[in-house]
């Protein structure tokens, strides 16, 4: 049963970063409970979309980049994997600068203490031993990953949980927050945060299209058949329903212990997230931050994973996880997002700045992702002869 959830718990791992952290607190500080009902309809939104990619990836004889390339094109394939690969390389840099904030957070000190310089070499030195791995490593190295996620998630769950705890949120709060409504634009901390942005985040933290794209290929890396489609529909359930929850335990934390208290400027990042949010000493805060570099480490390593597995697609190479063109193009997914996050740290960016201007950049490969989603899926069931 765990191993079967290792990739609906990829997905949670590759949505729920430290930029989702800070995106899920500025809205429940900004507005309270009011927005905690878009956390489950950009859930079912997300369920629905992994369970298209699961089906596709189940009952489809090729690969997405080979099924558009002999029906469309050379040019389509490109455009999606380079749709694809821009979303991962942007969601790779600000992966980065997420893991110097939760290292701050660790420390218990403000974000922008350490010297740029220092911080240049902390990547390097992380992402030379990643690349490394990759380089050396087989099929093996997938595994203790997709094994690390059940870990990964189980500290997230925790730490965010105790947070809430702590926090003590209001019963009546939470239910009267699960009804649909349209809070007043100018609730979000004084209009620091527009009703449209509050929206938008909460659906970016939870609904990722570039984490449901992959599952067309999860399925076939793990051997799965059409057998095995209702086992995984129950899987993808646990994990996204996983998902889900942590990020309104979230919402519900800064709801209850921010709303009304804190200014939306005072959360810069991910450290002052976790000193904000935990009430009861140094150690709740550490402990909340273990959290937030769970979330960091996770989306980090499957991230530039999902991005080496479609770009060796593209390039009409094998997906299978050990073979060279997967691995090479993983450790170029990571070179990229390290050195525009370098780039970014040495032109003196603000870190949080950097991570919402690369997350929503994100915006315009989604579309393109969604479509090609769609359309293999009425392919494959016209082909089937079946209705969509």
């Amino acid at each position: 049963m765990l191993k079967r959830l290792g990739p609906t718990l990829i997905i949670a791992a590759v949505v729920l970063g430290p930029g989702s952290i800070v995106n899920s607190a500025r809205v429940g500080c900004g507005f309270g409970y009011d927005m905690l009902w878009v956390v489950p309809m950009a859930g079912i939104l997300m369920l629905s979309m992994t369970l298209g990619a699961m089906q596709i990836g189940i009952r489809s004889p090729d690969s997405m980049a080979t099924a558009i390339r002999s029906r469309i094109g050379g040019w389509a394939a490109i455009l999606v994997g380079g749709s694809l690969a821009f979303a991962i390389a942007l969601f790779q840099a600000s992966n980065n600068h997420a893991l110097l904030m939760a290292f701050d957070g660790l420390r218990n000190q403000e974000g922008t203490s350490q010297n740029g310089l220092l911080q240049v070499v902390g990547l390097l030195v992380f992402n030379g031993v990643l690349m490394w791995m990759w380089a050396t490593g087989r099929g093996s190295l997938y595994r203790i990953i997709e094994r690390g996620m059940i870990a990964f998630v189980a500290l997230m769950a925790a730490a965010f949980l105790y947070s809430c705890y702590v926090a003590g949120p209001s019963l009546s709060g939470v239910l009267g927050g699960l009804v649909p409504k349209w809070p007043d634009e100018s609730a979000g901390s004084d209009g620091a945060i527009t009703t449209w942005k509050g929206l938008a985040a909460l659906l970016a933290t939870t609904f990722s299209v570039a984490g449901a794209f992959y599952q067309t290929y999860q399925p076939k890396q793990k051997g799965w058949k059409v057998e095995d489609a209702r086992a995984a529909m129950v899987d993808a359930l646990v994990g996204i329903g996983s998902l889900s929850i942590m990020t309104a335990v979230l919402v519900v934390t800064a709801a209850s212990s921010l709303s009304g208290q804190v200014s939306l400027s005072e959360l810069t990042d991910a450290a002052a997230v976790a000193r904000l949010l935990t009430t009861s000493g140094s150690y709740s805060v550490q402990l909340f931050s273990i959290g937030v570099m769970a979330a960091a480490l996770s989306s980090f390593v499957v991230n530039a994973l999902i991005g080496g597995v479609v770009l060796a697609d593209v390039l009409g190479k094998p997906t299978d996880l050990s073979s060279p063109a997967v691995r090479y193009c993983t450790i170029a997914m990571l070179a990229i997002g390290m050195t525009i996050s370098m780039v970014a740290i040495l032109l003196d960016v603000a870190l949080v700045r950097f991570i919402v201007i690369a997350q929503s950049l994100v915006v315009f490969a989604f579309p393109i992702l969604a479509a090609t989603l769609l359309w293999r899926f009425w392919t494959l069931s016209n082909e089937r002869g079946t209705t969509p």
